[in-house]
């Protein structure tokens, strides 16, 4: 009995719950609606075109998202436009809005631009400098010397540094991911952080409450608090009584950001469970890619976090008091950089559009899921077709078994292009990473996927020369060695109903 209870008042249950909501409340409304009159049927047919109209208005709107959308009103003319409104569209309410360009404007106060970093990329290439710039301008975003870098090319290679920081921090550590997990990962890194709390270092952590639905029991939180822990859940699943509650829903917190005493930072694909550092195995070898940086860009990190933690704990917490107290040698130009989906920017499709489109010789790219719109499609071929080396790494063994067919729907048209696509044999590849001419990488959270380009909170950073755009370069050259590499033949012998499959899920894959 008390089991059953434990799981009636767990966020599982209240998961299943809305989720079930939503299908009770789709059903109803449909029946609803089909069974009026004819006049207001007729009404709410226009409605629906009118919708329709509206989708194909929006510029800032990505045209497979719209096709989604109008593939739904045309199956349901009059419910549709409805279900557009609840969960297509991102709106906030007037509070809401209020509250999130006041943190943004708060932030933007301590942005400074380091031009002359900026003009030191112009000297080695103007795309650089464009690529810095656009960051800079629109992300808030600066590009720092006197930082620090370290590469790490697997999630056990990254655990073992990662613990001999935070076991050293004297102030503060702030961690913000999207998945935490209980088990040997999490729990080495609790040990530390309630002996940390104990000796009066500041300790915050932000988790995505959808993220950490089956990982984390219901009000973990208050255990955390109980140790001395702060915590601030992103976007909790409940229930509500504003309709505001339920507006970001489909907006996720997908970062993953550690800080320490405002001079460390990691960051790269790593979420806090056992099967990204191979303690336990999912999906046989799990490939994932970390960084560790020490200097003046950490604090590009910082601020980060600190306009999160503002967001989920409602504390503004003083940039002023954060900034980097350490200079390390210059290792090239880091620029870390955020990306929010509440605003009209795609800041990490942006930015990864500008490697490919800069590329002079090669650009080597690896994601867990290559779900593509158009303009990165045409990208990726432009290249390819105007002679540049461009390889693309994903999964041998899937998470999702339907995101890999829509993952292997788009090998067809990048294969005829002269894109070469490479799947990591020994299991499953969940690194974010491009790099490209020997003078560029970026390494971070972002997919290429609609969720992270048009739905996620996500973090990447980008480093123009020095160490990590070598040691990047290396790795995937090394990781080639255990991949298979995908032929045409391999992609015409694809069955009938895999290809319906494909098609089907490709329509959706904006929801994936």
């Amino acid at each position: 009995m008390r089991k059953i209870l434990k799981f009636v008042f767990s966020k599982k249950f209240l998961a299943v719950m809305l989720a079930l909501f939503q299908i009770v409340l789709f059903i109803v409304l449909v029946s609803r609606f089909y069974t009026l009159g004819s006049t207001v049927y007729l009404l709410m047919t226009v409605f629906s075109i009118a919708v329709m109209l509206y989708l194909f208005e929006r510029d800032n709107l990505n045209p497979s998202y719209k096709l989604l959308w109008v593939v739904i009103m045309v199956f349901l003319p009059v419910t549709g436009a409805l279900f557009y409104f609840l969960w297509g569209d991102t709106k906030l309410t007037k509070k809401q809005r209020l509250e999130i360009n006041k943190i943004r404007d708060n932030a933007w106060k301590y942005h400074d631009t380091n031009q002359q970093a900026i003009d030191e990329l112009a000297q080695i290439d103007m795309g650089l400098a464009k690529q810095a710039r656009f960051l800079d301008e629109f992300a808030k975003a600066t590009p720092y010397h006197n930082t620090s870098a370290k590469y790490y090319p697997m999630g056990e290679d990254f655990f073992a540094d990662y613990i001999e920081d935070l076991k050293k921090a004297e102030k503060n550590i702030f961690m913000h991911y999207f998945i935490v997990d209980e088990g040997y990962m999490w729990d080495t890194i609790l040990d530390v952080l309630r002996e940390k709390v104990k000796n009066g270092v500041d300790v915050r952590i932000i988790y995505d409450d959808f993220g950490t639905l089956m990982t984390l029991p219901s009000g973990y939180e208050k255990k955390l608090r109980s140790w001395g822990i702060k915590v601030g859940v992103f976007n909790p699943v409940k229930f509500s009584t504003h309709i505001g509650d339920y507006l970001m829903l489909n907006h996720r917190d997908h970062r993953k950001i550690t800080v320490i005493d405002n001079n460390v930072g990691y960051g790269g694909g790593l979420n806090i469970a056992d099967e990204y550092i191979n303690a336990i195995t999912r999906f046989g070898v799990w490939k994932d890619t970390a960084f560790r940086i020490e200097g003046d860009a950490v604090y590009g990190l910082t601020s980060t976090f600190i306009r999160a933690w503002h967001l989920v704990a409602g504390e503004a917490l003083n940039y002023a008091n954060y900034k980097p107290t350490v200079k390390k040698e210059t290792d090239g130009i880091i620029q870390p950089y955020f990306d929010t989906p509440l605003d009209n920017l795609n800041i990490c499709e942006s930015a990864y559009l500008g490697v490919i489109n800069n590329a002079k010789k090669y650009v080597y790219i690896t994601t867990p899921y290559l779900v593509i719109d158009n303009e990165m499609i045409t990208s990726l071929c432009l290249a390819a077709q105007s002679g540049i080396d461009v390889k693309i790494m994903v999964p041998g063994i899937p998470d999702k078994w339907y995101v890999y067919y829509i993952t292997q729907s788009y090998y067809r048209v990048l294969l005829e292009a002269g894109v070469e696509i490479y799947e990591y044999a020994p299991g499953f590849l969940h690194a974010k990473m491009y790099v490209s001419d020997d003078v560029q990488a970026i390494v971070g959270s972002a997919n290429m996927d609609f969720r992270s380009m048009y739905l996620h909170f996500e973090n990447c950073c980008s480093f123009y020369g020095g160490s990590i755009v070598d040691e990047v370069k290396k790795d995937f050259n090394e990781t080639l060695k255990v991949c298979r590499r995908v032929t045409m033949e391999q992609v015409k012998k694809t069955p009938w109903w895999k290809r319906i499959f494909q098609m089907i899920f490709r329509i959706w894959s904006p929801m994936m």
